[in-house]
This record gives C-alpha cells, sequence and structure tokens, in this order.
C-alpha cells in the first residue's frame, strides 16, 4: 500500500497546522505532509509551512475558480486527504466527492452542540460547565460529519469567552488533532489490509517504578521513532533526559487522581491496549471513541515486597500495592495475539529493541514469550500480596520474574529452565565468568556447595558430589581450608564441585591446579584477577562468582504429585551455648567447638546422615541411607585411621544403643545428636558406660 499523501488547508494563524506539521515530523511517520494550501496571501500559516519544509501555495478568488486551481495542484501533488486547519471557506460537494470522505476538520465545541461560527462564545454564553473540541470528517452539511475524536475541559468561572476559546484551542485543539490525523492514518491502514507488520511497535506506554536502564531504551525508541507515552516518574526521568515524551494525562486528558492511585486507569490507555489488531470492528471503535493504539507495554510494579520486608507499616504496604501496573500489564499480555508487547523486565530492553530496530515491529513468538513471563510476574505479585493480608498463613512462593532454558535435566532425555527472582544471592544469580553453560545437575551443586561453605569468619571450603558435601574444611587460610576440604574423601571428590565463602585466591587456584582433581564447577562470592589467569588453563572449569549476601532462600519448595511441598528453610544449628551435656564424661570448650562444626556439616548432608570431623575438617560422612546405623558404619569407614580423637554428629535422634557402639570402638571421643527419642536413656547409658560424650543440640536437621 502506498503511504498516505495529505495537505492542509488553512487560513489564519496556522496553530493547529503547526500541531500537525509537528505531528508528521514525530509520530505519524508512516504518512506525508506534501502540500499547505492557503487563500490568504501573507498568512502565518506559509511561515510556518517554510519552516517545516513543507510545500506551500496561495490560491485564492471566487469558489469556482478557486477549487478548480486548488484541484490542479492537489492532483498534481498526489494528495489523497486533507486536513482543514482554520479553513474559512465553504467547500462544494463536488470538490468534497473528490476525496472519499477522508477529510478532517477542527470545530470548539462538543458537537452536536453548538455547530457553526461563535462557538466558544456562545459556549460561555449558555453558562456550560464543560467545554471542548471535535474532530470530525467534513460533509455537506455545517460541522455534522461523523465524529473522530472529540477532547473536554472544564469551564473557568472568571475566564471569559475569549479566555475559554483560547484555552479551547491550546489545551484541547493542540492536544487532539494530531491524535486523530494518527487514527486516520491507522484506518487507511487497516481499510486497505494494512501495511504494517503484525506487532509493529509505533506507540509505547512506559510506566516503571525500577528506572533501571529505562533512560538509554527510551531513547533508542525515539530513535526508531516509536512514539512513548510516560506517566509521572518515568515521564520526569526520560524529559530530563532529553526523550520527548507525551504524558499520560495528556493522552487521557485526565489529571492523576487520588494522590497518584488512578493515573493509568482509562479508556483511552486501556482501549488502545486491548484493541485486537486483526479484527477491523476493534480499530472502528477505537476510532469512534477517539482512542490510538499502544503498541508496547513497559512497566514494573511497585516494590511491596521490598518495602514490607523493609518493616513498613500497614498503611504504608497498601499504598505500595500496585493496581494500575498490574492492570496494564495483564491487558498488555492477553493481547499478545492481537499485536501488542509487554516488557516487565529491564533484562528484556535488548531483545525488544533488537526487533523493533531491525524489523519495526515484535515477533509473535517474542510476544508470547513476554506475555507468559508478564502474567507469572502478576500472579507472583498477587501471591505476595494475599500472604501478606492472610497474616503469613499462606507462604510467599517467592517472585520469579524471569528465566533461561538449560542444556538438559537431570538427565540428558529431561528438558529444564532455571527461573530467576529479583534481587536473588544465590548462584541462580551468579555470574558465569568461564566455561560452558550450567547444566541442571551443576546447579544444584554450586547451590550445596556455596550454601554448605558460606558463612564464618574463617576461610571454608566445601566438596560437593551429588549435592552431598564429600568434603568440608575451615581454616585460617585459604588454601589450607581447601587441602583440608580435599582430605575428607579424595576418591569421592573425582568431578565434584567447590564452594569457598570467601573471593579464591590466586594461591587457592594454583593448589586446586597442583591436586590435578578434576573439578566441574567453582562458587565464590569472587574471584582475583589472578585465580582468573590461573584457572583459565582449564578451559571447561566453570567459574561462578556469586553476588555478595546470605544464598539460603526464604522458602525451601518441593513438588510431589498433585501438589507443592512449601517449608521454611533450615536455618541450621542452634547456638551451641544452648546446648544439654547429658553424660557424664563433659566437652570442653574445644570439643564443643568441633561438635558445633560437625552439626553444621551433618546439616548439609541428605538423611540418613551421620559426620565424623577433627580439626574442622569432615573425615567421613554416611548420606541418604535408609537405616541411620549404616550411615554411622559408613561414616566410620570413610574416616579410618583419622577416627581416632574425632567427633561424630548425627542429622537425627538414635532410636537405639548401636550407633554409639561404633562410635566408641572405632575412637570418637564425642557425639551430638538432637536428642528426642524413646531410648534415649538407653543411649546415654551406654555412653556413660563407654566413657563417651554426648551434646544434645535440641534440633533435628533431616533433608530429603
Amino acid at each position: 500500500m502506498a503511504r498516505p499523501r495529505f495537505a492542509i488547508l488553512g487560513s489564519g494563524r496556522g496553530s493547529n497546522a503547526e500541531c500537525l506539521m509537528e505531528a508528521f515530523a514525530a509520530t505519524v511517520t508512516d504518512a506525508d505532509l506534501v502540500l499547505v494550501v492557503t487563500d490568504v496571501a501573507g498568512a502565518p500559516i506559509l511561515d510556518k509551512a517554510a519552516a517545516h519544509g513543507v510545500p506551500a501555495v496561495v490560491i485564492d478568488g471566487n469558489q469556482e475558480r478557486r477549487e478548480t486551481a486548488m484541484l490542479a495542484a492537489l492532483s498534481e501533488a498526489r494528495v489523497g486527504h486533507l486536513l482543514l486547519a482554520g479553513y474559512m471557506q465553504i467547500l462544494s460537494p463536488g470538490f468534497l466527492g473528490r476525496f472519499g470522505g477522508t477529510i478532517l476538520n477542527i470545530h470548539p465545541s462538543l458537537l452536536p452542540e453548538f455547530a457553526g461560527l461563535d462557538a466558544p462564545a456562545r459556549q460561555w454564553e449558555a453558562g456550560v460547565r464543560v467545554a471542548g473540541a471535535t474532530v470530525h470528517f467534513v460533509d455537506e452539511g455545517v460541522d455534522s460529519g461523523p465524529i473522530l475524536v472529540q477532547g473536554r475541559i472544564e469551564v473557568r468561572g472568571d475566564e471569559g469567552p475569549n479566555g475559554l476559546a483560547h484555552r479551547i484551542l491550546t489545551e484541547v485543539e493542540h492536544r487532539i488533532y494530531p491524535r486523530a490525523l494518527r487514527l486516520l492514518v491507522d484506518q487507511l491502514a487497516a481499510e486497505e489490509g494494512g501495511t504494517a507488520a503484525p506487532g509493529t511497535v509505533r506507540r509505547t506506554l512506559i510506566s516503571v517504578h525500577d528506572k533501571t536502564g529505562v533512560v538509554e531504551f527510551g531513547r533508542r525508541l525515539a530513535k526508531a521513532d516509536v512514539t512513548i507515552i510516560a506517566s509521572g516518574g518515568t515521564a520526569a526521568t526520560l524529559e530530563e533526559a532529553g526523550i520527548p515524551v507525551i504524558r499520560v494525562e495528556a493522552e487521557t486528558g485526565s489529571p492523576e487522581i487520588l494522590g497518584g492511585r488512578v493515573k493509568t486507569l482509562h479508556p483511552a490507555v486501556h482501549a488502545g491496549i486491548l484493541a485486537d489488531r486483526r479484527q477491523p470492528d476493534h480499530l472502528r471503535q477505537l476510532a469512534e471513541h477517539g482512542h490510538v493504539p499502544i503498541d508496547l507495554v513497559v512497566c514494573s510494579l511497585y516494590p511491596f515486597e521490598q518495602v514490607v520486608a523493609a518493616g513498613a507499616g500497614r498503611d504504608e504496604a497498601i499504598e505500595n500495592i500496585d493496581i494500575g501496573g498490574p492492570t496494564l500489564v495483564r491487558a498488555a499480555a492477553k493481547n499478545a495475539d492481537g499485536g501488542v508487547s509487554v516488557v516487565v523486565d529491564p533484562a528484556d530492553y535488548e531483545r525488544v529493541l533488537g526487533h523493533i530496530e531491525a524489523t519495526g515491529a515484535i515477533p509473535a513468538s517474542v510476544r508470547r514469550d513476554l506475555a507468559a513471563r508478564a502474567f507469572a510476574l502478576v500472579a507472583d505479585y498477587d501471591a505476595a500480596i494475599a500472604a501478606w493480608f492472610a497474616g503469613g498463613d499462606r507462604p510467599d512462593l517467592g517472585r520469579f520474574v524471569w528465566s533461561q532454558p538449560l542444556r538438559y535435566g537431570e538427565n540428558p532425555h529431561q528438558s529444564a529452565i532455571l527461573h530467576v527472582a529479583p534481587g536473588g544471592r544465590g548462584v541462580a544469580a551468579g555470574t558465569l565468568l568461564q566455561g560452558k553453560d550450567l547444566s541442571y545437575n551443576n546447579l544444584l551443586d554450586l547451590d550445596a556447595a556455596y550454601r554448605s561453605a558460606y558463612g564464618g569468619g574463617s576461610h571454608r571450603c566445601a566438596v560437593v558430589k551429588h549435592t552431598n558435601p564429600c568434603g568440608l574444611a575451615e581454616a585460617d587460610d585459604q588454601t589450607v581450608a581447601f587441602t583440608k576440604g580435599l582430605s575428607g574423601d579424595p576418591m569421592a571428590a573425582f568431578g565434584s564441585v567447590l564452594g569457598f565463602n570467601h573471593i579464591l585466591e590466586t594461591a587457592t587456584a594454583e593448589a586446586i591446579l597442583r591436586s590435578e582433581l578434576f573439578v566441574e564447577c567453582i562458587a565464590a562470592p569472587g574471584f582475583t584477577e589472578g585465580a582468573l589467569r590461573v584457572l583459565a588453563a582449564r578451559r571447561n572449569l566453570r567459574l561462578v562468582a556469586v553476588p555478595p549476601g546470605d544464598p539460603n532462600p526464604a522458602r525451601s519448595l518441593h513438588v510431589v504429585g498433585g501438589g507443592l511441598l512449601v517449608q521454611d528453610p533450615d536455618p541450621g544449628p542452634t547456638d551451641p551455648g544452648e546446648w544439654e551435656v547429658v553424660t557424664k564424661r563433659g566437652v570442653d570448650d574445644t570439643t564443643l567447638g568441633e561438635l558445633a562444626f560437625a552439626m553444621g556439616v551433618v546439616a548439609f548432608l541428605k538423611s540418613n546422615a551421620v559426620c565424623v570431623t577433627s580439626d574442622r575438617t569432615l573425615r567421613g560422612a554416611g548420606a541418604g541411607l535408609m537405616s541411620r546405623v549404616d550411615a554411622c558404619r559408613l561414616a566410620l569407614e570413610k574416616a579410618g585411621e583419622k577416627v581416632a580423637g574425632a567427633v561424630l554428629a548425627s542429622d537425627g535422634f538414635f532410636p537405639f544403643d548401636d550407633s554409639v557402639r561404633l562410635a566408641a570402638e572405632a575412637g570418637i571421643v564425642a557425639v551430638v545428636q538432637p536428642g528426642g527419642s524413646r531410648r534415649d536413656r538407653e543411649v546415654i547409658e551406654a555412653c556413660n558406660e563407654l566413657g563417651l560424650a554426648m551434646v544434645f543440640a535440641g534440633r533435628r536437621h533431616f533433608r530429603h
């Protein structure tokens, strides 16, 4: 379809004509203004046309001579559509018929009331409370053609007819005439099958609480000739950066009210978003009601969860429940198949811009993916609010606002996706510095390694296989911590994942290479430049820098058939100072510290679990076994000759005395367990008989 070609007809100052010229330059770039015609020599409209580089002609004389000359000039310029802007001449039926009903005019009243001359003065004299202007199609009557757009203002009691006329012109006409032009061009495209690809982005609404990247995003949209509508603080941010913006209140004709609670909740916004571009009737109704399509919605929501987490009172929390944002997001996501795109995460800005800058349109597959993300965001957001209103009776499952596909799941025949929560501090939010993409199993093991090593002032190193620490040690020197951690089970450590609680140092990296240990991945809060240079020798070794902060999740989730189990995460062992020594043999501070280390290790092993430690080093572990005595036997066997003088920890109570008898026989000197068995007395008596110290920690650490 050929681009629509327009001419403006005007007789006076040309202020509306100038607004239309600016619209062709900024927002209606898929049509051309090719001629300005006036019947008044020296009219200001001629200067405005020259300033915008639009050819202009003066054609006067009687009606027959004037229209004959006008038709010749319009035909030579191949004009198909006319815009009247203060043209003070009557057009004959024959002239009107040459343009197929696509002549627009603007009138300073809310037609059909006050048609004809002096409309503002007559509205003032009539004492109307609401005045306005109308853009309509021109027919043979006087201001009687079909209405395209109307705009309204409240009449002020002291402004008088001249003041009212000025406000109608500047506050209404200059706003609605460019909108009407945009609607007409869209309607012409729809009637001819359309030239725009599905998903074409010509107008976007941006309303973001998180301003990350929004200035550069807006700058590139503007460069791609996308019209930007923005609300409140977003508009101010973009305007400050010199980016042209239409404020939401200018789009709707309504100011923000109720302290900002109502901004975008308006038909001018939501009709433009929800209109299905595939349905001509939707586009026709948009035109009838004076609304313009909005092709892209960019929105981030009020930070409800962060505000609540910071200790906000009830009133502040309620004011941070976003209403307009989720409504925008849901509307745009619903209409993905109808041509609308929605972005709820700055991480998607680049992908969306890539499509807009390359083709001007966002493909259907991308629109649907963005819609899925948007609906997931709103669902999680509402779930958090519901949990808060319920007083915590419904635990918040957390928000996951973007995801990335993984190579495969636990096995190559399983597909997998990683969903990431905003502001996450664990390995899911880590940065891969080296090596191949992470797999499902890599992430599970990295999580176990980093979380079991995390915390404490000393250096800790965890060596993990299949989510269980087979080595874990603590020392004042990081290299020593690694060496001790590796000594726990060197055979099991083959193909392991390492976790460190401090930035990985060059000396530690060199020790890893000297050990000739095959390591899959390493997680640490960071890596020195020297460590990165050293480890670059192993190109396939994955290095993950984890953001600072507690990596433990807010909720622990486990999917079961037909449902989802949700629990608070295990916070780890209680304060050893609160533990109870239940045997005749006591423990000194050094032994109590070792028992605390051992209980911290066993809390990260899969149940049933028992571990043996000495010198803050895991010596042997039995994990994931059906029998606790078998777990004990395996841990002692793994510890070997290092069991003498070591301590033993159990994640659950001992149901019988068999485990402590095995421990004493092997050379264990002290045991820590939760306690709570019906046979605790029998177990304690066995320890007393064997000269073994036992401490009750009072907290179980099952891990399934």
